[in-house]
């Protein structure tokens, strides 16, 4: 199967020299690599469950998915993607993106995202309450819903909630109705190779909160990186909404590292009582992909998925530490992405 060499032709020019004019060149040859290696791969999932960009999309659109991916990091992150070596994490994800097999149900929405928790994880790992979706932002009413803190969101994107507290006033009404017709409206993802959200069932539904209870005790907050079924990070997200938010972070075994991911380490912070335990359960979770983002909240012993997410800032923050990019690089190591045939 053919390599992606033809990159180090535009490491010749690189991009602190000519600036983005050649991205156009890197795609072509990136789909003329995708549509080569397409025909001989051995990767082949059923069309009736999975789907590809490839696949899914037309002749154009999956250029252009390629395009805004590609075009995306190398404006961002200044350099030119690596596909022949694991050199960048982001870059990585960016291959993963483009080339990954995604199930037609999919676990990026975040109101399916219970079903891929699989038989033997039902009896630890559950999903927050929903009590309520809509199809619009007219419909939308919370009129006999029991008094008390909830997440209103969208099952299509990031970014998309909102802290309720029922009951809420007219005007928080209008606001909540306003932003819910705004989410429906966009088609997220379009602007970066994130193609698979286009093709999610667009819902608005209300969530209830995880710390409404104060007996409940504090959320602890586990973002799992697995790669190539191992969990290769552990991004811990600690004093959220407060100045001293950081993310310290754990390498396989769970030993402190000390060196920035994607945003500031300032120092250890002690595992909490269910760190193993979490990690077990988003080994099982993330491992039907070659990489996902698995984010669980444990709670008094509970474990509780959040989400599982693919390409996390849309591939366009690089990893901080050189040291810590490398690490994350030998988790792809001999086992990059590669193309997957639809049939």
């Amino acid at each position: 199967m053919r390599q992606f060499f033809e990159q180090y032709h535009y490491y010749n020019r690189p991009i602190s020299k000519v600036g983005p004019r050649y991205i156009p060149e890197y795609v072509t040859d990136f789909v003329k690599w995708n549509d080569e290696n397409l025909a001989e791969t051995t990767n082949v999932k059923d069309g009736r469950d999975y789907m590809t960009a490839q696949s899914i999309l037309n002749t154009k659109q999956f250029r252009q998915t390629a395009r805004r991916g590609i075009g995306g990091y190398c404006n961002s992150i200044k350099e030119w993607p690596d596909f022949y070596t694991p050199k960048s994490f982001a870059a990585m994800n960016i291959l993963h993106a483009i080339t990954m097999p995604m199930p037609k149900v999919q676990p990026a929405d975040k109101l399916h995202v219970g079903k891929f928790i699989p038989q033997t994880l039902t009896d630890q790992v559950s999903t927050a309450e929903v009590v309520q979706t809509w199809d619009s932002g007219d419909e939308v009413n919370f009129d006999g819903i029991t008094p008390g803190v909830y997440y209103f969101k969208a099952n299509h994107g990031s970014a998309y909630n909102i802290k309720v507290t029922i009951p809420c006033s007219d005007d928080e009404m209008a606001h909540i109705r306003s932003e819910a017709d705004r989410w429906l409206g966009t088609s997220y993802g379009e602007n970066s190779c994130q193609w698979w959200y286009r093709f999610i069932d667009r819902k608005v539904f209300l969530e209830k909160s995880l710390t409404s209870n104060p007996d409940d005790g504090p959320l602890q907050d586990f973002r799992f990186h697995i790669i190539n079924g191992r969990s290769a990070l552990l991004q811990l997200d600690v004093g959220l909404g407060t100045e001293d938010r950081h993310n310290p972070v754990y390498d396989e075994k769970l030993n402190y590292m000390p060196h920035e991911f994607l945003r500031e380490n300032l120092h250890e912070v002690p595992l909490p009582e269910m760190t193993e335990a979490a990690q077990a359960a988003a080994i099982q979770l993330g491992s039907p992909f070659q990489y996902c983002r698995v984010d669980l909240y444990v709670q008094n012993k509970s474990l509780i998925l959040g989400e599982l997410t693919f390409l996390p800032n849309a591939g366009r923050r690089a990893v901080q530490s050189p040291e810590l990019d490398e690490y994350l690089c030998s988790f792809w190591d001999r086992k990059m992405p590669e193309v997957t045939r639809i049939t």
